[in-house]
């Protein structure tokens, strides 16, 4: 099995590990999902209704969201485990009956999911892990989308993906230097921006 080597793979100071299997996530199925045909954006895992919709307007659309990152082992000065993302595909026809197949202008929910299974299953991350798609779903959006939309759930693991106290002590100081005006709580005058919150 090949290894994606890229420069998407972000170092500790950008990210770390985690953003590096997002990354990697992503670059692999931009390969199948070319962006001049496909949106991509950044998501919840837990999203409302209203956001769906929005989302809907862009389709055909890859969503990419992180979900957890949990030890696989008990170990001390080492942290080690999947991180696991959720990968949405969502698209939508004039007719609900071609939502399966596609049509000459639009894929399907079907081919969709395969290609996306076979873009990611058993592919190696280099210097993180392996890729494995441990389940993929059309039911999860059912009885709030409207039926002419469909999304494709797939959960995908990194797998063994960790970090060394070394490492992570390196990147703290770029962690500390981050700047801005955080505010907590209501802020006290319109001026005020949350956190986050850099647009005019």
């Amino acid at each position: 099995m090949s290894e994606t080597t890229t420069s998407l793979i972000a170092p500790y100071s950008d990210g770390g590990p985690v953003a590096g299997a997002i990354n990697g996530v992503t670059a692999l199925l931009q390969a199948q999902f070319l962006p001049t045909r496909f949106r991509y954006k950044t998501v919840q895992p837990r999203m409302s209704v209203e956001r769906w919709r929005e989302l809907a307007n862009v389709a055909p659309m890859v969503g990419i969201a992180l979900a957890s990152w949990n030890p696989s082992r008990e170990s001390y000065g080492l942290f080690r485990g999947d991180v696991m993302l959720a990968v949405f595909l969502l698209v939508k026809q004039q007719k609900p009956e071609d939502l399966q197949a596609g049509t000459k202008t639009m894929p399907g929910v079907s081919l969709m999911m395969n290609a996306a299974v076979q873009a990611l299953h058993g592919q190696r991350l280099a210097g993180l892990g392996t890729v494995m798609v441990r389940g993929s779903s059309n039911q999860e959006a059912a009885g709030w989308i409207d039926d002419r939309t469909a999304i494709v759930t797939l959960s995908v693991a990194v797998t063994n993906v960790g970090y060394d106290q070394a490492s992570l002590a390196a990147a703290l100081d770029d962690f500390n230097e981050i700047s801005g005006t955080w505010q907590f709580g209501t802020a006290s005058t319109p001026d005020d921006n949350p956190i986050g919150d850099t647009e005019a």
